[in-house]
């Protein structure tokens, strides 16, 4: 009897450390994961601000080449003024 209940008792051992190392493995692949998604979103991002940059010029001189917006004063706001927001979550 005593040599069964130490089987049992080593086998949930046993069990237990690889559920944890399982668990390791798992969380050290989900932050790798995690790690590329937000390198991919800052960069996306980086060429939405750069494109942005590109409209507010291309616009702001359009604008200023017509007669409409010298006549209303109109002109896009700096770079520094706009600001993004991101509704989605």
């Amino acid at each position: 009897m005593n040599i069964v209940s130490t089987l049992i008792l080593i086998l949930l051992i046993t069990t237990s450390a690889f559920g944890v190392i399982f668990i390791k493995y798992q969380n050290r692949a989900l932050n790798i994961e995690i790690s590329k998604n937000e390198k991919i979103l800052f960069e996306t991002s980086e060429l939405y601000r750069e494109l942005l940059k590109e409209k507010t010029k291309l616009t702001d001189s359009k604008l200023q080449k017509s007669s409409l917006g010298e006549v209303l004063d109109m002109q896009l706001p700096s770079k520094e003024r706009i600001l993004i927001m991101n509704l989605k979550h």
